[in-house]
């Protein structure tokens, strides 16, 4: 039951200059002689919480120095706006309580691999990142649903268990029904387009399965998808149906939830160019582009970015190694920890990029008419365009 005395830290900003109660847990603590600095989220949003010696208990106040991460506590305070705070608010305490506490919290801001983050997930979904990912996929979800619903959709909730196949049978989960064979859907496909006959605009959203053994972006063994249908629509409409939809999404979430795209590094600005009207481009003209001098010159000069990339990287890292061997206070490795995380994985990431680049490269320019378009033509093409790109009239035949 929630407790009604309490404020969430994403309502603080209606609070300033009042005395308010958080509760939730330690997520980052440093203290420096008779203040310390305590970073608490509750699943709204982080506050530092200034604590100094003599404001509270020193009894109190010792406890709260030795708290381990993750432990559970309520802290009250006067609130203040400030810039620099995380969240922009900060809460002068008076007061707190410690609920539960923590220790040995196996998530510290050291690197850890995807291996080991799986096997504590129920704990990694504490971390700011992958807060901020529930936080935004929240909102899409939200927006998907809102789309359709508003524009007239009818929700159509289609089997889960099925014995047709709508995709690919080689990538289907086969499972046994009572001695018959079924399997996980791979689409709502058909079953929408029968419904659509009756509720002329029909859509689904759930999950979906393909039994593809890998583990990159664009094949997921489970996923969520969203499919309309539409009867007595052509392709014209189709377009702006599928613009609009897209465009929505990407509003809801720069309304909702910019704090946490910052938090990221996602690219703000190109969502904020997700506006219709979408390129729009046929299948020759898609293949005169990749095959064209343009493309050569584009990616030639997203080599040399890259490159540039990499090596202000590298001397970023190498500038936060060596201050590491300095003597610091536990807060600023464990600042200088989390900072080298992101770089190394930003690193880690420009070296695939420039590894395939050439390899892009080769493939766009040895592409041939009637060939299907790859994941980096299609990467190529979106690329060089500052909003999203539809691609139309592929051929029947090679």
């Amino acid at each position: 039951m929630t407790n009604n005395t309490n404020t969430r830290i994403a309502d603080l900003k209606d609070n300033v200059d009042k005395e308010v109660t958080l509760a939730g847990w330690l997520y980052q603590a440093r203290s420096s002689g008779k203040i310390q600095f305590l970073i608490i989220r509750d699943g709204t949003g982080l506050c530092q919480c200034i604590v100094e010696k003599g404001e509270i208990q020193d009894e109190l106040f010792g406890e709260l120095k030795h708290l381990g991460q993750e432990s559970s506590l309520t802290v009250t305070g006067i609130v203040r706006a400030d810039e620099r705070s995380v969240g922009g608010f900060e809460l002068a305490v008076t007061d707190a309580r410690i609920i539960s506490p923590a220790t040995d919290y196996p998530i510290t801001p050291k690197s850890h691999g995807t291996d080991f983050l799986l096997k504590h997930r129920h704990l990694h979904l504490r971390s700011q990142r992958q807060w901020c990912i529930g936080r935004i996929r929240h909102t899409v979800i939200d927006a998907i649903r809102r789309f359709f619903n508003d524009d007239g959709f009818t929700l159509i909730d289609t089997p889960i268990l099925t014995a047709a196949a709508g995709e690919d049978q080689q990538t289907l989960f086969e499972v046994d029904y009572f001695g018959d064979p079924l399997h996980l859907t791979q689409t709502g496909q058909l079953y929408l387009e029968s419904a659509a006959m009756s509720f002329g605009k029909v859509y689904c959203f759930g999950p979906t399965f393909r039994a593809e053994k890998s583990k990159t972006r664009r094949h997921l063994t489970e996923f969520w998808m969203a499919e309309p249908e539409v009867a007595f629509i052509d392709l014209d409409g189709l377009l702006e149906l599928a613009e609009n939809f897209v465009a929505s999404i990407a509003a809801q979430v720069l309304q909702e939830n910019r704090s946490q795209l910052e938090t990221l590094g996602a690219d703000i600005p190109a969502l904020e160019k997700t506006k219709p009207p979408f390129y729009r481009l046929t299948y020759t003209e898609a293949v005169d582009i990749l095959t064209g001098e343009r493309t050569k010159e584009f990616l030639a000069g997203q080599l040399e970015e890259l490159e540039n990339q990499k090596q202000q990287l590298e001397t970023k890292i190498a500038e936060l190694e060596q201050q590491q061997k300095g003597q610091l206070k536990q807060w600023q490795k464990d600042k200088i920890a989390a900072e080298l995380i992101e770089l190394r994985s930003g690193l880690a990431e420009t070296d695939t990029r420039i590894e395939n680049n050439p390899k892009h490269a080769k493939l766009a320019a040895e592409f041939r008419w009637g060939k299907d378009l790859g994941g980096s033509d299609e990467t190529i093409i979106s690329q060089m365009h500052d909003k999203p790109v539809f691609v139309t009239h592929y051929p029947k035949e090679a």
